[in-house]
């Protein structure tokens, strides 16, 4: 009988009864609301994802700037031999395809972490085969 009392007292009650206004947490939808970083408060850009991604072989995999010239951020993995243009899906993931022109059919992905102040990591899949997971320095 409690448990029954208890449950219609949490659906009655709105949420934010509870909770002060200063304490509300957004929760974004689709992909990003998968993300633990996408529950925090931090805004990033796409200057933020630019750097060196160290992989545990040594192999260093680089987010380049091209938006100037091309209007994407480039992904330059030597250690496979690629160097291609990332195209946004998402806040934080970007795809890239088999022709540097069109994301599709898509080769890749790459989703930005962030350890809540700066983005500190990749996922980078890599033809449905590969799966790296790159670190900044």
């Amino acid at each position: 009988m409690l448990k029954h009392i208890l449950i219609l007292i949490i659906f009655c009650f709105p949420i934010n009864v509870f909770a002060e206004e200063a304490n509300y947490i957004v929760i974004n939808q689709g992909s990003e609301s998968r993300c633990m970083s996408a529950l925090s408060n931090d805004k990033f850009c796409e200057d933020d994802y630019k750097g060196n991604y160290y992989l545990g072989t040594g192999d260093c995999v680089t987010i380049e700037d091209d938006r100037v010239n091309s209007g994407h951020l480039i992904l330059r993995a030597d250690c496979l031999g690629l160097h291609c243009p990332l195209y946004r899906f998402s806040k934080y993931i970007y795809v890239y395809g088999k022709n540097p022109d069109s994301p599709e059919p898509v080769l890749g992905t790459v989703t930005f972490l962030s350890d809540g102040s700066r983005i500190n990591q990749m996922i980078w899949l890599h033809d449905s085969k590969q799966s790296f997971f790159p670190l900044r320095k």
